[in-house]
């Protein structure tokens, strides 16, 4: 699909902004044509090496982003091409971020291509410091849940899907992150010379942000480690616990099983079956048998 904004530019000749969702083959031809030069395709476009991510093409420059993930939807490639006169989007999935962006286009106007591209690159940014934020709550949340309170194995299960989850979308954001982080490195140190004159200073604050959200990402990433590993160890103990069970229960069993049966044994002479009250003598003999193992567990404190 092809949306295209006319722009208005408040300090330069009017310009364009050629959005591309999911094109096919003639939507990306027909796009070639309107903005004179060639865009690449989705297969260019996610190739994660550094010289297919950024290049320059004479007055146009292409910043790709091989795997981009926005508001916890799939993970696709994400690509910017700019010119002095046309800003072209392509993207493989519905963004809220740069939908946000459009809605604000009439009450606050762009100066310039490199303009709206650095504000949708504040945009992608902040809306990933609100993802990183949500995720952080969701994590402090089951942190407390794993240890403050006894779960069951239904619980243990739950929790770990919860946090499997956590790992997905946390490797999705750590793509979109460090993409976005070496264009604006690139941009950093070699922006085109017709970009405007606070487009140095965006670019600077803009490169800042997106390393703190980097290390940010990574405490997350140690946090989210060691809430699998506890709720792994979790799953261990409970395993334990019904083995120590099933252990006790077979050790204690051994005794009576032994006294029943040997005097449950057909031979002509056994004097016990001839005593008086023989049988509840052996009754107390057997409760004992199964007593005396498990007050001594009890005392070595393994049950």
């Amino acid at each position: 699909m092809i949306t295209i904004h006319r722009i208005a530019g408040t300090s330069a000749p009017p310009f364009c902004w050629v959005d591309l969702c999911q094109p096919s083959r003639e939507e990306l031809a027909e796009a070639d044509q309107q903005v004179g030069f060639g865009l690449p395709t989705r297969a260019a476009i996610g190739e994660i090496e550094f010289s297919s991510r950024v290049r320059i093409e004479g007055d146009v420059l292409f910043l790709n982003v091989p795997r981009f993930q926005d508001e916890d939807g799939p993970t696709a490639p994400l690509g910017f091409a700019l010119s002095p006169r046309v800003l072209v989007t392509q993207r493989e999935q519905r963004m809220g971020s740069l939908q946000a962006v459009a809605a604000h286009l009439e009450k606050n106007p762009c100066r310039s291509s490199d303009d709206l591209l650095l504000r949708l690159l504040d945009q992608l940014v902040g809306q990933m410091a609100d993802r990183l934020e949500a995720l952080e709550a969701e994590i402090t949340e089951t942190t407390r849940m794993a240890f403050d309170q006894p779960h069951t194995s239904r619980d243990l299960e739950r929790m770990l899907h919860a946090v499997g989850g956590m790992g997905r979308r946390l490797g999705g954001m750590h793509n979109a992150g460090h993409g976005l982080l070496r264009l604006a490195t690139y941009l950093d140190g070699a922006a085109p010379d017709w970009f405007g004159d606070d487009a140095a200073k965006r670019i600077g604050l803009l490169h800042k942000d997106l390393v703190t959200l980097s290390e940010f990402e990574q405490h997350l990433d140690d946090r989210v480690e060691f809430l699998l590993d506890s709720v792994l160890g979790m799953i261990n103990m409970d395993q334990n616990n019904v083995m120590k069970v099933m252990a006790v229960a077979s050790v204690v069993g051994i005794p009576p099983t032994v006294l029943v049966g040997i005097w449950g044994m057909n031979f002509a002479h056994m004097p016990e079956l001839k005593w008086h009250d023989a049988y509840y003598w052996a009754l107390g003999v057997i409760a004992l048998s199964v007593v005396l193992p498990l007050a001594w567990f009890r005392r070595r404190g393994w049950v």
